[in-house]
This record gives C-alpha cells, structure tokens and sequence, in this order.
C-alpha cells in the first residue's frame, strides 16, 4: 500500500508539472518504473488504480453535478442556514455559472488527472518485460487497450463539457487545445483500434468489446451537437451489433430494480454491460448516498451515515399543491400512475429485495425484527421540522413559516429540510444485512444501446421500430392491463418529440446523462422548468476553467460568452 501512496504522490507530482509555465521541476521519489514493478499484482493495482479513479470522477462529484443539477430532474436547494454554498448551486441551476467556478474546474482537472493516469500507465506497461511475471503478451495488450478506453472515456467528457481540449497521449506534454473534430477523431479512433483487443465479456467491472461499442454509440449519438456532423446512421449500426450479440451477450433484465442491485447476494443483472462494482471500505459510492439523503434517512434505510440532506428530485407541484405545466422538469410526476417505479421505497425481504425509486412522504424507522420494511414509529426532523413527523413534499418552499414563508415563493433559495422526494434508484440497502454499499453503481446498460438506436430510428421518421425498441424495455414496468394504454407501439400516437426525452428522463434518471439528452435535442438553454429561465445566451458549453488558463499559457478561452 506505501507503494500505491508513493506512485500516486508521483503521478500528481508529474500532473502538476504539466500545469506549469516551468517545466523542469525535480520529482523528489525513489520510487521509479524500475522498481515499483517487482510482481503481477503490482501491475494489476496500477490497472486498477485507472479504474477506481473513474469511478470517482463519474459518479462522486463534478461530472455528476455538472450533468443532473443544470437540467431539470435534479435540484440542490438551500434549506435554511444549509446549502447555499456561496450560492454554487444557484448557479448551475439557473446556468449563470463563470470560468471561475469550481466544479467546473474540478470537472477539468479530474478527467485531465485520470487521462494521466492512464498515460503513464500505458508508458511504463509498454516499457516493461510482461514475461518477467509470468504475464503473456496478449495480457499486456489487453491492459494498454483497457487504459487507452479509459482514457477515451475521459475525453468523452471533456468534448461534452469544453470541446476545445488539448490532446494528450504523454506525461510530459504540455499542449494546446485541440478543435472539436480532432479530439472527436481521437476518441473515435482508439475505439476502433482497441475494440478488437478487448475480451467480449470482462470480468471484475472491466473494460470489454461491448462497453468500448457502447463508448462509440455515445460518441456517435452526440456527434452533431459536438462538431456538427451527424452520424445517426453509425450510432444506429453499432448499437445493433451490440443488441445482435456481436460484442457479447446481454439482455434486458425483466426486473427494474435488477440492474441496481446487481452484485447484491451475487445478482448478476443480464443488462449491465459495464458497472463499478462496490465493496464497502474500498470503493463506497459515499458521495451518492451522503448528497441525496437527509440526516435521519439512516433510520429509515439501516446504515451509520449521517447524510448531508443536498438534494432531491425537482418539484412537480407549486406552493397550493397544483401540478406545474412546464415542458420539462415535473421529476415525479412525468412517472405515470401505474409505473411501478412510482412508488415509496420499501425493502421488502431479509435477502435485500425491494420496490419503488423514491423516499416520499412521512418517514419511518426500519423495521429490525422482520430485517426489511418499516415500523408504525415515526421519523422526526432535526432543523425546521424539529421534533415533528419528518413528511417528504414534492414542493419547494418555507411552509414551517407559514403566510410569510410561502410569500417568498418557491424558488431554489427557499428549501427546508423536508423539501423534495429522495430517489433511491440506486438502492441503499440494510446496513445489519451486510448490503449497504454492496451493490454495483452500472455506467453502461442495454437499455441506453436501445433508446440510442430508437432514437436514430425515429430521428430518420421510423416511429414503429422506435416505438418498438422503447416498448421492449418499457413493459418491464407496468402489468399487462396497464400496458396495454402505455405501449408506444399499440398507441402510435403517444410517441413523439415531447414524449421522447421525457421517456429518456424517466429511464435514466439521475444516471449521469439528463444535460446530455437536452443539449442534443436543443432543450437546455432555450427552454424553462420550475423557477429556471431559458437562458440569455447558449449555455450548452461550460467555459475553460480560469485556473486551467492561468496554468497553461497554451490555452484559450474558446467558449462564446466568456
């Protein structure tokens, strides 16, 4: 482990050199590539290292936020005295964000950061006698190119986020950025050149054929918004190869709930085409859980966290209890009555099984005899609602303060700790079961290859095989009688462009990708929800960080409007 700590503290060292006007700094450490490598573990916990760093850079932080609380299913609000964070939050809310700003900074530097990992692992692996430790050279091969995805996923980020980003495949180098169709070249690029040196269907959470395909799908399904060239027809050809088997065998789980709690008592959900697999004490998704849940909610939910109480699905209804008619937004109530999703989270056996994506209404303590569900022992809050029933709205508002706080409106400032319903899609399971933390986090599943794929299909004016690919994930959701009014292909009608990026909200709710799927369709600047305005200017690319550019003098602000 000292050694894991030595080569990070040189990595970060030679990451910082790369920030610098003076580039000749000494790295202090006698830990170099000659020596650290001395076994095959050594080589794997490098790999890993790669890994583990992109699981905290996609799901604990900036590229989340930036992502889910600019659009409109997500919202972080100040609760009283908690959560105004010299109004961060605000900000991205309402899409007045600025170069300063320090998730955008972090959404820069940590993608930058995992690219140097993965440059530097790629360096020394490609240097090192694999032989030496009993390691063939076709596993050799097969890290670099798992490296090299990784490195690729970051990129994909960051041609989302900036466009305008230096290419960097050394160390070393210190570059200038590069325009949106070379970096988009890059990325696609390595792909292809690495897909068929991956195995079909990894093993441990690793890269694959299908998860590289599944990168390439969302390179091609964004490509006309990033460089203005569309290439529907490619985003269309792979996901099929993927949905045909080409890649690896995957389908869809015929449980909702099951691609969130694969790893739990060994599920393994037949969807997931890559997930961060978690263990407790090694790889905890704490952000996740901490962000969204309040302080009571280890009561209700089994575990010894605290919760920070950020933040909660976007309200659907106003101050008096009426429904908003925004476009968009509306989180819960764009789930209709019948969808099993739209139900209470409840546990409902000692083995982990549950129901239902949200915390909502009045709270309740675990119940420990059965092991799963709740008691009739209520919940209290700790701040506006102190020593009274801790009930989950879906309203925002100070209604503790009665006519004068309701005067103040609902608006993003105006939260209390009850405000909003808490999604449990990713389920935080009893603690004294052994299951908190225990699941997987999926980045890539099947169902996002076939709403990708239908939405080519509609986008070329093929509604019926649109409307059936949707439906062959969607009826997982509702009993047959119900089905029967909500099938897109027995009600033709019922599809169209409204109803499409509403259908991608409710699948993939808070799965890191809701700003993505409203730039694409033209709906994240020019459009309102709730108490956020269609912007003044374009909003769909984040500015270069000014720390970025005051760090490298090869850099530009290339960001219209800033």
């Amino acid at each position: 482990m000292k050694k894991i700590k030595y080569l990070l503290y040189v990595l970060i060292i030679i990451w910082s050199s790369n920030s610098c006007t003076n580039l000749d700094e000494e790295i202090f450490s006698q830990i170099t590539t000659e020596n650290y490598y001395q076994t095959k573990e050594s080589i794997f916990a490098a790999l890993s290292r790669s890994y583990v760093h992109a699981f905290g850079t996609g799901w604990s932080g900036s590229h989340y936020l930036l992502q889910e609380v600019t659009a409109d299913q997500l919202i972080i609000p100040t609760r009283g005295k908690h959560g105004y964070n010299g109004g961060e939050y605000v900000r991205l809310h309402e899409h007045k964000w600025t170069a300063q700003e320090n998730f955008i900074y972090q959404a820069w530097s940590e993608s930058f950061k995992g690219i140097a990992f993965c440059n530097k692992f790629i360096e020394d692996f490609e240097s090192l006698d694999f032989s030496i430790f009993n390691l063939t050279e076709d596993i050799k091969q097969t890290y670099i190119a798992e490296l090299r995805g990784l490195r690729s996923w970051h990129y994909i980020f960051l041609i989302d986020f900036f466009r305008n980003v230096p290419i960097v495949t050394n160390v070393y180098d210190v570059k200038e950025q590069s325009s949106p169709k070379e970096v988009f070249k890059f990325i696609e690029n390595e792909l292809l050149a690495i897909l068929p040196l991956l195995p079909k269907k990894a093993k441990y959470s690793r890269l694959d054929q299908a998860t590289v395909a599944s990168f390439l799908v969302r390179l091609y399904l964004n490509s006309e918004k990033w460089i203005g060239e569309a290439r529907y027809d490619d985003c269309a050809k792979i996901a099929q190869e993927i949905i045909d088997g080409k890649y690896g065998q995957y389908s869809i789980d015929a449980s909702y709930t099951g691609p969130f709690r694969a790893g739990i008592n060994d599920y393994v959900s037949p969807e997931n085409i890559y997930q961060f697999e978690l263990k407790r004490n090694y790889i905890e998704p704490s952000w996740l859980y901490n962000m969204w849940m309040h302080y009571q909610s280890r009561y209700s939910l089994d575990n010894d966290f605290g919760g920070w109480n950020g933040g909660n699905i976007a309200p659907s209804r106003d101050l008096q209890g009426n429904l908003y008619s925004h476009k968009l937004g509306m989180t819960f109530e764009k789930f209709p009555t019948g969808d099993f999703r739209k139900k209470p989270f409840t546990v409902t056996s000692p083995e982990g099984d549950y129901e239902g994506f949200f915390l909502m209404g009045q709270q309740y303590h675990f119940d420990y005899e059965n092991g799963y569900g709740y008691t009739n022992e209520i919940i209290t809050g700790t701040e506006e609602y102190n020593g009274k029933p801790l009930i989950f709205v879906d309203q925002v508002g100070r209604f503790s303060e009665g006519e004068t706080g309701l005067a103040k409106g609902s608006t993003l400032i105006n939260g209390e700790e009850n405000t909003g319903y808490r999604l449990m899609k990713f389920p935080w399971l009893p603690q004294s079961k052994n299951l908190f933390f225990a699941n997987a986090i999926p980045e890539v599943r099947l169902a996002e290859i076939y709403y990708s794929l239908a939405e080519c299909k509609y986008r070329k004016g093929d509604k019926e095989t649109a409307a059936k690919l949707l439906d062959l994930v969607r009826k997982r959701y509702y009993t047959s009688e119900d089905w029967i009014k909500f099938s897109y292909e027995l009600n033709p009608s019922l599809l169209t462009d409204d109803e499409l990026i509403d259908e991608w909200g409710r699948e993939f709710l808070g799965e890191r990708r809701r700003r993505i799927d409203l730039v694409r369709w033209g709906l994240f600047s020019n459009t309102s929800w709730w108490d956020k305005s269609p912007d003044q200017t374009n909003q769909d690319i984040f500015p270069i960080p000014y720390r970025a550019l005051n760090a490298n003098p090869l850099l530009n602000q290339t960001t219209p409007g800033f």
